[in-house]
């Protein structure tokens, strides 16, 4: 058996990848991942749970508060002076509207901030322990929630974590584990993605004004103009994908599209970054209308991310904050922006002006 995973990075591998979870299982763990780790009829028990949460009507709902977040954060930075749009901007909005979805009291914000770091760090060492320490002290921030949500009667179906524990799967209510498991995989997984995402956009509005100037008119038409900005955040994730790679297991032999072979038990990773690069699907350049039908950042089939719509609405709420507010944004050379390292991807930092 295979020990070092086999990345797929054809644009057709992955998606075909991504559609088979017969062959290539989402079971790459002993760990409990609800609903990434599961398959089949069990994953869809879960995942229905987890789409209950995200409705679009919900995410619809949510709409003014991640507004007013976003316009909240925004209004707390310096002007003409550099900031971290990733750590100033990103993270502290991700943060604070994280914890008003799931229902968090604003004191959580500080400790979420500072597990994001050690997360970080964590996963730069690649030191199995101490990513085990770190994961361990998130269950605990997490478990001290899903606590205080149990004793509080008022409000109890007013946000997330109170929907989440009145669920049921299979007749039953959730278990301990598996509610943890699952604020995990928003909290944890979510938390730095879109402050990553924040980053890349940044990025990509500072260094092209042309596309900054188009962000910024239909940033004042917004919510009208929703479809083409978000297809334009769409197109600056796939050229600087956050969202690296997805593991899988082969179930049986496979030959994947491009003819690459597979024993059973290989260990895969479908590489989002690669694909949304791939030549034979994308042309070169920026191309939101182009490329958008073909765009995996939110990855594909049954275990496509399923709060992709609540994602874009959190990204398009801080953009169109930090445009309302500001006459331009710059790069400064004050300060280097820093890249992630892998496992990561994206920027870790980005010092920018605000004008």
């Amino acid at each position: 058996m295979m020990t070092q995973p086999v990345a797929l990075t054809r644009h057709g591998d992955v998606i075909a990848a991504a559609h088979d979870p017969e062959r290539f299982s989402s079971r790459t763990s002993r760990h409990l991942h609800v609903p990434n780790g599961m398959d089949g009829a069990e994953h869809r028990a879960f995942r229905d749970v987890v789409e209950r949460q995200m409705t679009p009507a919900i995410v619809a709902a949510l709409e003014p508060m991640l507004q007013a977040t976003a316009r909240e954060v925004i209004a707390e930075l310096p002007r003409n002076e550099p900031i971290d749009a990733v750590a100033d901007l990103g993270e502290v909005f991700a943060v604070r509207a994280q914890c008003r979805w799931l229902g968090w009291p604003d004191s959580v914000e500080a400790e979420l901030r500072e597990w994001m770091a050690e997360n970080y760090a964590a996963a730069r060492a690649g030191d199995s322990s101490r990513n085990a320490r770190v994961a361990a002290r998130f269950d605990e921030i997490v478990g001290r929630q899903v606590a205080a949500h149990r004793g509080a009667t008022e409000h109890a179906a007013a946000d997330a974590t109170h929907r989440l524990l009145a669920e049921r799967v299979h007749g039953r209510p959730l278990t301990e584990d598996e509610i943890v498991s699952i604020l995990r995989n928003w909290t944890a997984g979510d938390l730095g993605s879109l402050a990553r995402c924040v980053g890349v956009v940044v990025h990509r509005l500072a260094v092209h004004p042309r596309w900054q100037q188009r962000v910024r008119a239909l940033s004042a038409d917004a919510p009208q103009a929703s479809a083409e900005l978000d297809a334009i955040l769409g197109e600056c994730l796939r050229l600087d994908d956050p969202f690296v790679a997805n593991k899988r297991v082969t179930t049986c032999p496979v030959t994947t599209p491009s003819g690459l072979g597979l024993e059973a038990g290989s260990p895969v990773l479908l590489d989002w970054t690669a694909a949304n690069l791939d030549p034979d699907v994308f042309s070169p350049g920026f191309d939101p209308h182009a490329h958008a039908e073909h765009n995996v950042v939110f990855g594909a089939g049954p275990h496509v991310c399923p709060g992709r719509d609540l994602s874009y609405a959190e990204l398009r709420a801080v953009i169109v904050a930090m445009l309302e507010a500001t006459d331009g944004i710059e790069l400064t050379h004050a300060r280097h922006a820093t890249r992630h390292q892998p496992p990561l991807a994206g920027w870790a930092t980005l010092p920018v002006i605000l004008r």
